[in-house]
């Protein structure tokens, strides 16, 4: 949604029709409680006649806890004397009345409710609630299984989709990731309101960390059923000067809609160059932690994946192979031949700098990305250790453990720091990342490495009917690879 701060309606209102040529919002947050409860309401009506380049507007007000019972009442029916087409256009109005406390001078919650509810039944205009979860979590120490039952109280059994409470305004720069996450999964799956994700003045970073959430939010199955308003993400339009390269407005098209997957692409990469330079170290021989495999007879695909730090994300993963250590080893360790058995990489190419050194370039989902890598040939057992010096943080280390004469296991063991938003995002729901990378990237990467050592192997010895069905498998896999990666 659009903003409109405190005190500037009046000269903001022919201003906005000209800023909004380029981006028509679908509603406008307009800041009340600065004066005259009267004045504010007819600061509101002026905006909505002001119609924006002819769109229906959709407002909502924000007191702040600014008012007084009778000033919020003064509001209602200096709204009201436009009729009632002048509430429909009001979504709700964020904490119109002042902090409510008990007799012994605390504040609580349930108090504050009975006041709005009040206040809603007796006006006609739905609020949301903001300063209250904040005082809220103050009151819990931020602890989400004391605040959550407090709020059950009051909005869950017999006041179930009952109350005037329409919304949630949630500040992750206020409440945290995490619990405004907690929050907006309960709101919507307990109690049947919204959760509408809003910006306290943040930079283009902080409001690409809110828009994430929001759209993680807005695509919860519990999220169906209820009513969707729009995001108080406007702030930006705003700031004078940006802190996210190209700049957050750059993802806000015409219509006020945000590109979150682009957004959280670029993110991803800013991300990246600030992590910390330290991986997990781990040694080249008999250290892993993988299941060790002694059939050669077996087509068994062993995975493990761990998070040592929440952002540093170690996959380890192992496969027989029907070949000698010395041949896997030896093409495997071809690096410039690496893309033909993992189509995610555009190229790998040695670099003349430094022996070792090689320059590795990936294309996921539009997004390119690129880093440098020094690596060491082991001989016992045969392999190859890496670690990337620049770009995207990796490292790690694949070995070729003879079983026969003509087999060998295969096993790898990686580490990657993943950006901070990420882990954030999805706490408590790690498997859906740890399943990607072992059982499709890597699972379908080690098995095409296989199939077309085995063709080619094929092929030299003159069977060409089995090296092109070898062949055609591997190409119909990293076609469905390619497909996940989309």
């Amino acid at each position: 949604s659009g903003f409109i701060p405190r005190g500037k309606t009046a000269e903001t209102v022919s201003s906005a029709t000209a800023r909004h040529d380029k981006i028509l919002f679908q509603s406008f947050k307009v800041k009340v409680g600065h004066g005259d409860s009267t004045e504010d309401a007819l600061h509101l009506i002026q905006l909505k006649e002001s119609s924006l380049n002819g769109q229906t507007l959709r407002l909502r007000a924000d007191a702040n806890q600014a008012w007084d019972i009778g000033s919020a009442q003064d509001f209602i029916d200096e709204l009201k004397r436009e009729g009632n087409s002048m509430l429909d256009t009001i979504e709700f109005i964020e904490e119109p009345l002042e902090k409510q406390q008990t007799d012994d001078g605390k504040w609580s919650l349930g108090v504050q409710i009975a006041v709005l509810e009040a206040f809603a039944n007796g006006g006609g205009l739905n609020y949301a609630l903001d300063e209250s979860l904040a005082d809220l979590a103050l009151v819990h120490d931020y602890k989400f299984d004391r605040i959550a039952p407090d709020l059950s109280k009051v909005f869950g059994g017999e006041s179930l989709g009952q109350t005037g409470c329409v919304a949630f305004v949630l500040k992750p720069a206020l409440l945290g990731l995490e619990l405004s996450m907690q929050l907006a999964k309960l709101a919507q799956q307990e109690f049947q309101i919204t959760p509408v994700f809003s910006s306290s003045f943040d930079s283009g970073i902080g409001l690409a960390y809110t828009a994430i959430l929001a759209a993680v939010s807005d695509n919860s199955p519990y999220s169906s059923n209820i009513a969707r308003f729009p995001h108080g993400l406007g702030t930006f339009d705003i700031l004078r000067g940006d802190t996210l390269s190209p700049p957050f407005e750059s993802y806000v098209n015409k219509d006020g809609l945000l590109n979150v997957p682009s957004l959280s692409r670029a993110l991803y990469s800013l991300s990246l160059d600030e992590m910390s330079d330290r991986l997990p170290t781990y040694e080249t021989t008999s250290t892993t932690e993988e299941p060790t495999i002694t059939s050669t007879k077996s087509n068994s695909y062993l995975a493990t994946t761990s998070s040592t730090s929440g952002r540093d994300i170690t996959v380890s993963v192992s496969l027989p192979l029907p070949f000698s250590d010395g041949i896997a080893s030896s093409r495997f360790t071809d690096l410039p031949q690496m893309s033909r058995w993992s189509p995610w990489l555009n190229s790998v190419t040695y670099l003349d700098e430094s022996p070792g050194l090689t320059e590795w370039n990936l294309n996921i989902r539009g997004v390119k990305f690129s880093w440098k890598a020094k690596s060491e040939v082991l001989a016992n057992p045969k392999g190859i250790t890496w670690e990337s010096i620049s770009g995207l943080k990796n490292r790690g280390v694949v070995e070729f453990e003879p079983t026969s004469d003509d087999s060998c296991l295969m096993k790898l063991k990686m580490s990657i720091i993943m950006p901070y938003i990420l882990v954030s995002l999805f706490q408590g729901m790690p498997s859906v990342l740890h399943e990607f990378l072992q059982n499709k990237l890597l699972k379908w990467s080690l098995e095409m490495f296989r199939d077309v050592i085995k063709a080619d192997l094929a092929l030299e010895r003159g069977d060409q009917e089995l090296g092109d069905a070898l062949f055609g498998a591997v190409e119909g896999r990293a076609n469905a690879l390619e497909e996940a990666l989309k």
